[in-house]
Protein backbone atom coordinates (compact mmCIF):
# COMPACT_ATOMS: atom_id res chain seq x y z
CA UNK A 1 0.00 0.00 0.00
CA UNK A 2 1.16 3.49 -0.79
CA UNK A 3 0.30 6.61 -0.36
CA UNK A 4 -1.11 7.20 -4.06
CA UNK A 5 -3.45 4.50 -2.93
CA UNK A 6 -4.47 6.49 0.46
CA UNK A 7 -4.61 9.74 -1.53
CA UNK A 8 -7.27 8.04 -4.09
CA UNK A 9 -9.26 6.36 -1.46
CA UNK A 10 -9.44 9.69 0.11
CA UNK A 11 -10.81 11.76 -3.00
CA UNK A 12 -13.18 8.72 -3.53
CA UNK A 13 -14.39 9.72 -0.36
CA UNK A 14 -14.96 13.31 -1.53
CA UNK A 15 -16.32 12.66 -4.91
CA UNK A 16 -18.90 10.07 -4.23
CA UNK A 17 -20.65 11.94 -1.52
CA UNK A 18 -20.08 15.46 -3.23
CA UNK A 19 -23.82 16.60 -4.71
CA UNK A 20 -21.73 17.17 -8.68
CA UNK A 21 -21.08 13.07 -8.64
CA UNK A 22 -23.97 11.64 -10.18
CA UNK A 23 -24.78 14.96 -12.26
CA UNK A 24 -21.53 15.12 -13.69
CA UNK A 25 -21.97 11.57 -14.96
CA UNK A 26 -24.80 11.83 -16.12
CA UNK A 27 -24.85 14.86 -17.97
CA UNK A 28 -21.31 13.95 -19.31
CA UNK A 29 -23.44 10.53 -20.50
CA UNK A 30 -25.83 12.87 -22.30
CA UNK A 31 -23.62 14.69 -24.12
CA UNK A 32 -21.75 11.97 -25.08
CA UNK A 33 -25.38 10.65 -26.42
CA UNK A 34 -25.84 13.90 -28.55
CA UNK A 35 -22.56 13.70 -30.43
CA UNK A 36 -23.13 10.23 -31.23
CA UNK A 37 -26.55 11.19 -32.86
CA UNK A 38 -25.23 14.04 -34.39
CA UNK A 39 -22.24 11.68 -35.87
CA UNK A 40 -24.65 8.93 -36.66
CA UNK A 41 -27.28 11.58 -39.19
CA UNK A 42 -23.97 13.50 -40.37
CA UNK A 43 -22.75 9.93 -41.81
CA UNK A 44 -25.23 7.12 -41.73
CA UNK A 45 -28.76 9.15 -41.87
CA UNK A 46 -28.14 11.81 -43.92
CA UNK A 47 -29.74 9.79 -47.26
CA UNK A 48 -33.03 9.01 -45.00
CA UNK A 49 -34.05 11.83 -43.90
CA UNK A 50 -36.05 12.98 -47.08
CA UNK A 51 -38.15 9.73 -46.53
CA UNK A 52 -38.40 10.36 -42.66
CA UNK A 53 -40.35 13.40 -42.04
CA UNK A 54 -42.61 12.90 -39.19
CA UNK A 55 -41.01 14.29 -35.79
CA UNK A 56 -37.62 15.67 -37.73
CA UNK A 57 -37.30 19.39 -37.92
CA UNK A 58 -35.30 20.40 -41.48
CA UNK A 59 -35.88 24.12 -41.08
CA UNK A 60 -32.78 25.99 -39.01
CA UNK A 61 -35.13 28.69 -37.62
CA UNK A 62 -37.92 26.16 -36.52
CA UNK A 63 -34.48 24.61 -34.96
CA UNK A 64 -33.62 27.28 -33.12
CA UNK A 65 -36.76 28.03 -31.34
CA UNK A 66 -37.35 24.50 -29.96
CA UNK A 67 -34.02 24.54 -28.64
CA UNK A 68 -34.26 27.83 -27.39
CA UNK A 69 -37.52 27.31 -25.80
CA UNK A 70 -36.15 23.89 -24.15
CA UNK A 71 -32.99 25.78 -22.39
CA UNK A 72 -35.33 28.60 -21.24
CA UNK A 73 -37.92 26.25 -19.82
CA UNK A 74 -35.19 23.47 -18.41
CA UNK A 75 -33.22 26.44 -17.06
CA UNK A 76 -36.30 27.52 -14.85
CA UNK A 77 -37.31 24.53 -13.91
CA UNK A 78 -34.29 23.66 -12.46
CA UNK A 79 -34.12 27.01 -11.32
CA UNK A 80 -37.44 26.86 -9.16
CA UNK A 81 -36.88 22.62 -8.22
CA UNK A 82 -33.28 23.77 -6.35
CA UNK A 83 -34.62 26.65 -4.92
CA UNK A 84 -37.07 24.22 -3.04
CA UNK A 85 -33.97 22.26 -2.12
CA UNK A 86 -32.88 25.10 -0.26
CA UNK A 87 -35.88 25.62 1.46
CA UNK A 88 -36.36 22.15 2.69
CA UNK A 89 -32.51 22.33 3.85
CA UNK A 90 -33.24 25.84 5.79
CA UNK A 91 -36.47 24.05 7.30
CA UNK A 92 -34.35 20.97 8.09
CA UNK A 93 -31.87 22.63 10.23
CA UNK A 94 -34.14 24.94 11.93
CA UNK A 95 -36.59 22.06 12.81
CA UNK A 96 -34.79 18.61 12.84
CA UNK A 97 -31.09 18.71 13.08
CA UNK A 98 -28.32 20.53 11.00
CA UNK A 99 -26.69 16.81 11.07
CA UNK A 100 -29.25 15.33 8.25
CA UNK A 101 -28.40 18.00 6.33
CA UNK A 102 -25.41 16.08 4.20
CA UNK A 103 -27.79 13.19 3.88
CA UNK A 104 -30.33 15.46 2.22
CA UNK A 105 -27.93 17.29 -0.34
CA UNK A 106 -26.56 14.26 -1.30
CA UNK A 107 -30.03 12.47 -1.96
CA UNK A 108 -29.33 10.21 -5.35
CA UNK A 109 -33.06 11.27 -6.55
CA UNK A 110 -32.37 14.93 -6.79
CA UNK A 111 -28.58 14.41 -8.08
CA UNK A 112 -30.60 12.42 -10.54
CA UNK A 113 -32.87 14.92 -11.50
CA UNK A 114 -30.26 18.09 -11.95
CA UNK A 115 -28.05 15.45 -13.84
CA UNK A 116 -30.84 14.99 -16.54
CA UNK A 117 -31.83 18.79 -16.48
CA UNK A 118 -27.89 19.70 -16.97
CA UNK A 119 -27.55 17.20 -19.69
CA UNK A 120 -30.46 18.56 -21.50
CA UNK A 121 -29.68 22.61 -21.49
CA UNK A 122 -26.19 21.02 -22.44
CA UNK A 123 -27.36 19.09 -25.49
CA UNK A 124 -29.69 21.62 -26.53
CA UNK A 125 -26.74 24.45 -26.42
CA UNK A 126 -24.31 21.63 -28.49
CA UNK A 127 -27.30 21.39 -31.38
CA UNK A 128 -27.98 25.06 -32.02
CA UNK A 129 -23.93 25.25 -32.36
CA UNK A 130 -24.55 23.23 -35.31
CA UNK A 131 -27.42 24.96 -36.86
CA UNK A 132 -26.18 26.75 -40.04
CA UNK A 133 -28.87 29.38 -41.81
CA UNK A 134 -29.85 27.88 -45.06
CA UNK A 135 -27.97 24.73 -45.29
CA UNK A 136 -30.66 21.54 -44.06
CA UNK A 137 -27.93 19.13 -44.34
CA UNK A 138 -26.23 20.48 -41.31
CA UNK A 139 -29.35 21.08 -38.83
CA UNK A 140 -29.42 17.60 -36.33
CA UNK A 141 -32.68 16.45 -36.79
CA UNK A 142 -32.33 13.60 -34.83
CA UNK A 143 -30.38 15.23 -32.39
CA UNK A 144 -33.54 17.81 -32.14
CA UNK A 145 -35.47 14.64 -31.64
CA UNK A 146 -33.56 13.46 -29.00
CA UNK A 147 -33.22 17.19 -26.99
CA UNK A 148 -37.33 16.90 -27.25
CA UNK A 149 -37.67 13.46 -25.64
CA UNK A 150 -35.31 14.50 -22.80
CA UNK A 151 -37.62 17.60 -22.34
CA UNK A 152 -40.89 15.66 -22.34
CA UNK A 153 -38.72 13.35 -19.78
CA UNK A 154 -37.39 16.56 -17.58
CA UNK A 155 -41.48 17.79 -17.42
CA UNK A 156 -41.85 14.22 -15.96
CA UNK A 157 -38.71 14.19 -13.18
CA UNK A 158 -40.11 17.84 -12.11
CA UNK A 159 -43.42 16.20 -11.16
CA UNK A 160 -41.55 13.34 -9.51
CA UNK A 161 -38.89 15.86 -8.07
CA UNK A 162 -42.23 17.57 -6.34
CA UNK A 163 -43.63 14.48 -4.75
CA UNK A 164 -40.04 13.84 -3.54
CA UNK A 165 -39.60 17.00 -2.15
CA UNK A 166 -42.90 17.09 -0.70
CA UNK A 167 -42.06 14.21 1.12
CA UNK A 168 -38.50 14.68 2.09
CA UNK A 169 -39.53 18.24 4.15
CA UNK A 170 -42.02 15.60 6.54
CA UNK A 171 -39.81 14.46 9.92
CA UNK A 172 -41.55 11.15 9.27
CA UNK A 173 -40.21 10.56 5.79
CA UNK A 174 -36.86 11.51 7.21
CA UNK A 175 -36.69 9.40 10.27
CA UNK A 176 -38.06 6.63 8.19
CA UNK A 177 -35.04 6.90 5.81
CA UNK A 178 -32.18 7.11 8.85
CA UNK A 179 -33.67 4.29 10.17
CA UNK A 180 -33.72 2.02 7.53
CA UNK A 181 -30.09 3.19 6.46
CA UNK A 182 -28.87 2.33 9.84
CA UNK A 183 -30.72 -0.74 10.55
CA UNK A 184 -29.33 -1.78 7.00
CA UNK A 185 -25.72 -1.17 8.13
CA UNK A 186 -26.51 -2.95 11.31
CA UNK A 187 -27.41 -5.91 9.47
CA UNK A 188 -24.23 -5.60 7.47
CA UNK A 189 -22.13 -5.83 10.24
CA UNK A 190 -24.04 -8.62 11.73
CA UNK A 191 -23.32 -10.73 8.24
CA UNK A 192 -20.16 -10.13 8.13
CA UNK A 193 -19.59 -11.39 12.29
CA UNK A 194 -21.92 -14.21 10.69
CA UNK A 195 -19.33 -16.07 8.42
CA UNK A 196 -17.33 -16.31 11.38
CA UNK A 197 -17.14 -20.23 12.60
CA UNK A 198 -16.20 -18.73 15.99
CA UNK A 199 -16.92 -15.69 17.85
CA UNK A 200 -14.09 -12.95 17.56
CA UNK A 201 -12.68 -11.47 20.64
CA UNK A 202 -10.55 -8.32 20.77
CA UNK A 203 -6.96 -9.56 20.69
CA UNK A 204 -4.33 -8.52 24.04
CA UNK A 205 -2.74 -5.70 22.71
CA UNK A 206 -1.72 -4.39 25.96
CA UNK A 207 1.89 -5.55 25.06
CA UNK A 208 1.99 -3.77 21.04
CA UNK A 209 4.09 -0.70 20.18
CA UNK A 210 1.52 2.60 19.64
CA UNK A 211 1.71 4.57 17.07
CA UNK A 212 -0.03 8.09 17.87
CA UNK A 213 -2.21 10.11 15.80
CA UNK A 214 -0.16 13.18 13.37
CA UNK A 215 -3.31 14.76 12.69
CA UNK A 216 -6.65 16.04 14.09
CA UNK A 217 -10.43 15.72 12.78
CA UNK A 218 -12.49 13.90 13.24
CA UNK A 219 -12.35 9.77 12.16
CA UNK A 220 -14.65 8.77 9.84
CA UNK A 221 -13.35 6.33 7.01
CA UNK A 222 -10.12 3.89 7.04
CA UNK A 223 -8.47 2.76 3.84
CA UNK A 224 -9.46 -0.94 5.14
CA UNK A 225 -8.52 -2.83 2.12
CA UNK A 226 -5.24 -1.44 1.30
CA UNK A 227 -4.31 -1.83 4.91
CA UNK A 228 -5.23 -5.73 4.95
CA UNK A 229 -3.24 -5.93 1.91
CA UNK A 230 -0.19 -3.99 3.56
CA UNK A 231 -0.64 -6.31 6.99
CA UNK A 232 -1.07 -9.63 5.32
CA UNK A 233 2.84 -8.69 3.50
CA UNK A 234 4.15 -8.17 6.89
CA UNK A 235 2.06 -10.70 8.89
CA UNK A 236 0.99 -7.86 11.16
CA UNK A 237 -2.45 -7.66 13.01
CA UNK A 238 -3.57 -4.13 13.82
CA UNK A 239 -6.04 -2.65 16.81
CA UNK A 240 -7.37 0.91 15.74
CA UNK A 241 -8.10 2.48 18.74
CA UNK A 242 -10.60 5.29 18.41
CA UNK A 243 -14.26 4.82 17.22
CA UNK A 244 -15.56 6.35 13.99
CA UNK A 245 -17.15 9.98 14.59
CA UNK A 246 -14.41 10.04 17.65
CA UNK A 247 -12.29 13.79 17.79
CA UNK A 248 -8.62 12.53 17.24
CA UNK A 249 -6.07 15.23 18.26
CA UNK A 250 -2.31 15.11 17.41
CA UNK A 251 -0.27 13.06 19.86
CA UNK A 252 -3.87 10.94 20.40
CA UNK A 253 -3.13 7.04 20.52
CA UNK A 254 -4.82 6.24 17.05
CA UNK A 255 -3.44 2.56 16.89
CA UNK A 256 -1.22 -0.71 17.61
CA UNK A 257 0.99 -3.11 15.64
CA UNK A 258 1.40 -6.42 16.68
CA UNK A 259 5.19 -5.98 16.85
CA UNK A 260 7.63 -2.81 15.98
CA UNK A 261 7.86 -2.23 12.44
CA UNK A 262 9.71 0.84 10.21
CA UNK A 263 8.97 3.92 9.68
CA UNK A 264 7.61 3.65 6.46
CA UNK A 265 4.80 1.23 6.80
CA UNK A 266 3.72 3.38 10.19
CA UNK A 267 3.17 6.60 7.84
CA UNK A 268 1.23 4.35 5.23
CA UNK A 269 -0.79 3.01 7.88
CA UNK A 270 -1.17 7.09 9.54
CA UNK A 271 -2.15 8.37 5.67
CA UNK A 272 -4.96 5.59 5.23
CA UNK A 273 -6.85 7.28 7.98
CA UNK A 274 -9.57 10.33 6.81
CA UNK A 275 -11.14 12.88 8.87
CA UNK A 276 -13.37 14.98 7.64
CA UNK A 277 -16.70 16.60 9.38
CA UNK A 278 -19.75 14.86 7.38
CA UNK A 279 -21.77 12.45 8.86
CA UNK A 280 -24.02 9.71 6.77
CA UNK A 281 -25.95 6.60 7.53
CA UNK A 282 -24.68 4.62 4.99
CA UNK A 283 -21.26 4.91 6.37
CA UNK A 284 -21.50 3.89 9.66
CA UNK A 285 -24.83 2.88 12.25
CA UNK A 286 -23.67 5.21 14.28
CA UNK A 287 -24.64 7.98 12.41
CA UNK A 288 -27.69 7.36 11.80
CA UNK A 289 -28.33 7.05 15.75
CA UNK A 290 -26.81 10.15 16.28
CA UNK A 291 -28.78 11.83 13.76
CA UNK A 292 -32.04 10.30 15.18
CA UNK A 293 -31.17 11.26 18.91
CA UNK A 294 -30.39 15.00 17.85
CA UNK A 295 -34.48 15.32 15.58
CA UNK A 296 -35.62 13.75 19.15
CA UNK A 297 -33.69 16.16 20.71
CA UNK A 298 -34.78 19.14 18.57
CA UNK A 299 -38.66 18.40 18.65
CA UNK A 300 -38.16 18.36 22.39
CA UNK A 301 -36.83 21.72 22.88
CA UNK A 302 -39.60 24.83 23.46
CA UNK A 303 -39.27 26.39 20.26
CA UNK A 304 -40.60 22.73 18.63
CA UNK A 305 -42.49 21.06 21.47
CA UNK A 306 -43.18 18.37 19.42
CA UNK A 307 -42.76 15.40 21.39
CA UNK A 308 -45.16 12.96 18.84
CA UNK A 309 -41.88 12.54 17.00
CA UNK A 310 -39.27 12.55 20.07
CA UNK A 311 -41.30 9.40 21.34
CA UNK A 312 -41.60 8.24 17.69
CA UNK A 313 -37.74 8.44 17.33
CA UNK A 314 -37.57 7.00 20.69
CA UNK A 315 -39.45 3.44 19.67
CA UNK A 316 -36.73 3.35 16.39
CA UNK A 317 -33.75 3.70 18.21
CA UNK A 318 -35.51 1.04 20.58
CA UNK A 319 -35.56 -1.02 17.66
CA UNK A 320 -32.02 -0.50 16.52
CA UNK A 321 -30.36 -0.84 19.90
CA UNK A 322 -32.27 -4.45 20.08
CA UNK A 323 -30.27 -4.96 16.50
CA UNK A 324 -26.68 -3.61 18.40
CA UNK A 325 -26.92 -6.09 21.26
CA UNK A 326 -25.79 -8.53 18.61
CA UNK A 327 -22.70 -7.21 17.45
CA UNK A 328 -19.97 -6.75 19.55
CA UNK A 329 -18.06 -3.87 20.87
CA UNK A 330 -15.47 -3.46 17.73
CA UNK A 331 -15.37 -4.11 14.15
CA UNK A 332 -13.21 -7.02 12.07
CA UNK A 333 -11.67 -6.68 8.43
CA UNK A 334 -10.88 -9.77 7.27
CA UNK A 335 -9.75 -11.61 3.55
CA UNK A 336 -11.94 -15.03 2.85
CA UNK A 337 -10.54 -18.19 4.45
CA UNK A 338 -8.17 -16.29 6.55
CA UNK A 339 -8.27 -15.13 10.35
CA UNK A 340 -9.01 -10.68 10.60
CA UNK A 341 -5.64 -8.70 10.89
CA UNK A 342 -7.48 -5.84 11.22
CA UNK A 343 -9.46 -4.56 14.52
CA UNK A 344 -11.40 -1.60 15.16
CA UNK A 345 -12.68 -0.46 18.18
CA UNK A 346 -16.37 0.59 18.40
CA UNK A 347 -18.12 2.79 20.90
CA UNK A 348 -19.04 0.31 23.56
CA UNK A 349 -23.02 -0.17 24.45
CA UNK A 350 -22.50 2.12 27.85
CA UNK A 351 -21.37 4.70 26.19
CA UNK A 352 -23.44 4.58 22.87
CA UNK A 353 -26.81 4.27 25.29
CA UNK A 354 -25.66 8.07 27.43
CA UNK A 355 -25.00 9.15 23.53
CA UNK A 356 -27.73 8.37 22.06
CA UNK A 357 -30.58 8.28 24.68
CA UNK A 358 -28.90 10.86 27.12
CA UNK A 359 -30.39 13.95 25.48
CA UNK A 360 -33.92 12.77 25.00
CA UNK A 361 -33.59 11.52 29.01
CA UNK A 362 -32.30 14.95 29.79
CA UNK A 363 -35.04 17.44 27.39
CA UNK A 364 -37.52 15.05 28.17
CA UNK A 365 -37.33 13.88 31.81
CA UNK A 366 -40.40 16.06 32.15
CA UNK A 367 -42.75 14.90 29.65
CA UNK A 368 -44.55 11.89 31.27
CA UNK A 369 -45.30 10.10 27.73
CA UNK A 370 -41.52 10.77 26.93
CA UNK A 371 -40.67 9.05 30.17
CA UNK A 372 -42.76 5.78 29.39
CA UNK A 373 -41.60 5.37 25.97
CA UNK A 374 -37.91 5.45 27.18
CA UNK A 375 -39.03 2.52 30.36
CA UNK A 376 -40.76 0.71 27.34
CA UNK A 377 -37.28 1.01 24.97
CA UNK A 378 -35.39 -0.39 27.87
CA UNK A 379 -38.26 -2.88 28.81
CA UNK A 380 -37.99 -4.44 24.71
CA UNK A 381 -34.23 -4.35 25.11
CA UNK A 382 -34.18 -6.28 28.26
CA UNK A 383 -36.66 -8.94 26.45
CA UNK A 384 -33.89 -9.60 23.83
CA UNK A 385 -32.38 -11.68 26.48
CA UNK A 386 -29.30 -9.90 26.67
CA UNK A 387 -25.94 -11.09 28.99
CA UNK A 388 -26.13 -9.79 32.62
CA UNK A 389 -23.28 -7.27 32.34
CA UNK A 390 -25.75 -5.69 29.50
CA UNK A 391 -28.56 -6.04 31.47
CA UNK A 392 -26.63 -3.87 34.14
CA UNK A 393 -25.84 -1.22 31.65
CA UNK A 394 -29.52 -1.03 30.80
CA UNK A 395 -30.66 -0.77 34.44
CA UNK A 396 -28.63 1.30 35.43
CA UNK A 397 -29.72 3.83 32.45
CA UNK A 398 -33.61 3.01 33.05
CA UNK A 399 -32.73 4.46 36.15
CA UNK A 400 -31.06 7.44 34.83
CA UNK A 401 -34.66 7.73 33.29
CA UNK A 402 -36.67 7.74 36.74
CA UNK A 403 -33.93 10.16 38.03
CA UNK A 404 -34.52 12.67 36.31
CA UNK A 405 -37.99 12.54 35.71
CA UNK A 406 -38.68 12.33 39.79
CA UNK A 407 -36.82 16.23 39.38
CA UNK A 408 -39.68 17.36 37.13
CA UNK A 409 -42.87 15.03 37.55
CA UNK A 410 -45.15 15.93 40.21
CA UNK A 411 -48.75 14.72 39.41
CA UNK A 412 -50.03 11.93 41.13
CA UNK A 413 -51.56 10.30 37.77
CA UNK A 414 -48.37 10.79 35.90
CA UNK A 415 -46.39 8.70 38.59
CA UNK A 416 -48.68 6.00 39.31
CA UNK A 417 -48.14 5.25 35.21
CA UNK A 418 -44.70 5.30 35.52
CA UNK A 419 -45.13 3.32 38.12
CA UNK A 420 -46.87 0.64 36.15
CA UNK A 421 -44.05 0.88 33.75
CA UNK A 422 -41.47 0.00 35.78
CA UNK A 423 -43.30 -2.78 37.32
CA UNK A 424 -43.65 -4.18 33.94
CA UNK A 425 -39.38 -4.00 32.90
CA UNK A 426 -39.39 -5.19 36.23
CA UNK A 427 -40.73 -8.47 35.17
CA UNK A 428 -38.84 -8.64 32.33
CA UNK A 429 -35.44 -8.72 33.77
CA UNK A 430 -33.33 -11.68 34.61
CA UNK A 431 -30.21 -11.86 36.15
CA UNK A 432 -29.85 -8.39 37.84
CA UNK A 433 -32.02 -7.24 41.32
CA UNK A 434 -35.38 -5.47 39.89
CA UNK A 435 -35.51 -1.43 39.82
CA UNK A 436 -36.90 0.26 42.63
CA UNK A 437 -38.84 3.69 41.45
CA UNK A 438 -38.06 6.71 43.44
CA UNK A 439 -41.23 8.34 42.84
CA UNK A 440 -43.32 5.80 44.39
CA UNK A 441 -41.48 5.73 47.56
CA UNK A 442 -42.47 9.80 47.97
CA UNK A 443 -45.79 9.93 46.95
Amino acid sequence: MDTSSNRLFRLYQRIVSSIAFYPALITLGLVLLCIVSIWLEMTYLQAYKEDIKLGLVNNAENARLILGTLVGGIVSLMVFSFSMVMVVLNSASSTLSPRVIPSLISSRNHQFILGIYLGTIIDSLLLILTIQEGDDINIPSLGIFLALGLGIVSLCLFITFIRGISQSIQVDYILNSLFKKTLKELQVQQGKFGQFSERQQWPDDQGWPVTRSTRAGYFKAFNSEAAKALLQKHDLRMTIEVHNGFFVMPGHPLFRLSRQVDEEVTETLLDAFDFYVEEYANQHYFFGFKQISEIASKALSPGINDPGTAIKAIDMLGVLFAERLKLPDFDVASEPDEPPRLYIRELELQQMLLAVLGPPRHYGGGDTQVVLSLLQCFKNLLFCDPEPETEAVLLAHAQAVLDKAKESIALRPDREAIDAAVQQLNEAISHNAPLENPMCAES
